[in-house]
């Protein structure tokens, strides 16, 4: 076993975590399932089980400062499907009106091109509408 000075200890293909350590590894699995869902992918068991470990070892030495992990909630997204052009033609935009307007209508730069959301463009038509009848 090796051990470094307040670090951890590293037994073969173990790795034992205490203190301020375990509190690390705690919140770098809490940001990791955070970014997944940040990002549109679906929640992963592995981070979870992780997570309730490090609690569950925290607990155990007393040192839970921290709040139990929430169940992260699965919120479904649908990737962006519509093109520049065709956003353009939906709005009565020019094609750079509209991607200066992409971001604003959940846009995603995906392989260098511009794919919007349909209900996005739609919210956006209609708000068009309230402001063209005000």
């Amino acid at each position: 076993m090796t051990a470094q000075p307040n670090g951890p200890i590293i037994a073969g293909t173990a790795v034992v975590l205490t203190g301020e350590w375990l509190e690390a590894a705690l919140q770098s699995v809490l940001i990791a399932a955070r970014a997944r869902t940040l990002n549109g992918l679906p929640n992963s068991a592995t981070h979870l089980e992780l997570a309730k470990a490090f609690t569950t070892a925290m607990s155990a030495a007393r040192q839970c400062d921290v709040a139990e992990p929430e169940p992260l909630q699965h919120y479904p997204q649908q990737q962006p499907t519509v093109t520049i052009r065709d956003a353009a033609q939906q709005l009565n935009l020019s094609h750079r009106q509209t991607q200066r307007l992409a971001p604003k209508l959940a846009g995603k730069l995906i392989a260098g091109r511009w794919l919007l959301d349909q209900d996005a463009i739609n919210e956006h038509k209609k708000g068009q509408k309230w402001t063209e009848t005000a």
